[in-house]
């Protein structure tokens, strides 16, 4: 009875997992991306006229999102987007003209499944114009988002995708015929003494072959089984000796004439050499049988005429 409610309970446990990953594959489809956006704590080393000052805590959204799938070989694409909480907000170190850039060099390390494929990322710099001017510690406002270029290798079948460190340079408008020349604004690494529970920004990306099914099981049994039992017609073990039996029958002789009659009578059905035959023993037991019942009748009728 306990062992009947047990895996009851088990059982409907079972089905609730279930139901819940077949919400989620649904939601996964659906979109048709992955996306994740913690909250993470960065060191950022502000930068005055190419000087590093002292580093300042921030703490940022960063947002990731990826195709759910790829085809191997194929340039799929993703987004990295980051936004400085309005709680501590990225300060500009210096003043910033109108007509300015700002530039992100983000840093997207890229984890291929198995190890011996690889993966090109490539991580174009995004470019934000300041329409107007910003004061030395105003906020910067919105960052560039960075949309990046991930190729597979031939043989992966996963990628996964971390946001780690990323840069700021600012690009001032130059004096008319010289160059504009970027400039060091920020750099900001995820900081060391983070709480335990900020992650970095992941994005996982499965991979299949072109012409596949992205929602094949990469584990799918093979259609023939490699352990099959054989045929009827094999014979899995040393074939043993085979034994025939044959009856073999005398052909009867030219001449039917038996010559000399054997010596056993049962086999030909003739008498013996020596002595009488067998039949005149039986005709002269019949005789007598025969005689002794006629005398019978013989006898009695005369006794009945006797007491007449």
């Amino acid at each position: 009875m306990l062992k009947s409610k047990a895996r009851r309970r088990i059982a409907t446990k079972a089905a609730a997992g279930a139901a819940s990953a077949a919400v989620l594959i649904g939601v996964f489809s659906a979109v048709g991306a992955f996306a994740d956006s913690p909250t993470v704590t960065y060191s950022c080393t502000p930068y005055v006229d190419g000087q590093a000052q002292t580093a300042v805590t921030h703490d940022f959204t960063v947002n990731l999102q990826a195709p759910a799938s790829a085809t191997v070989g194929t340039q799929f694409t993703a987004t990295l987007t980051i936004t400085a909480l309005a709680a501590s907000p990225l300060a500009a170190p210096e003043d910033i003209p109108a007509g300015a850039w700002i530039q992100l060099h983000p840093t997207v390390v890229a984890l291929v499944s198995p190890t011996t494929a690889t993966a090109a990322v490539s991580t174009p710099s995004p470019s934000a114009s300041m329409a107007t001017q910003i004061a030395k510690g105003s906020p910067l406002g919105a960052l560039p988002m960075a949309t990046l270029t991930i190729t597979p290798s031939a043989g992966a079948s996963s990628i996964v995708l971390t946001a780690k460190d990323f840069a700021l340079n600012v690009v001032k408008p130059a004096a008319e015929g010289a160059a504009a020349t970027p400039a060091k604004l920020y750099e900001c690494k995820i900081a060391a003494d983070a709480p335990s529970n900020t992650l970095p920004a992941l994005a996982t990306v499965q991979l299949t072959a072109a012409g596949a099914s992205p929602s094949a099981s990469p584990s799918a049994s093979p259609s023939a089984s490699p352990s099959a039992s054989p045929s009827p017609t094999e014979s899995p073990s040393p074939l043993g000796t085979h034994t025939v039996l044959k009856t073999v029958t005398a052909k009867p002789s030219k001449d039917t004439q038996v010559k000399k009659t054997p010596g056993g009578g049962a086999a030909t059905g003739g008498g013996a050499d020596a002595g009488p035959d067998g039949r005149m023993f039986v005709l002269t037991g019949t005789a007598l049988v025969l005689a002794a019942a006629t005398g019978g009748l013989v006898l009695r009728a005369r006794r009945r005429t006797a007491e007449r």
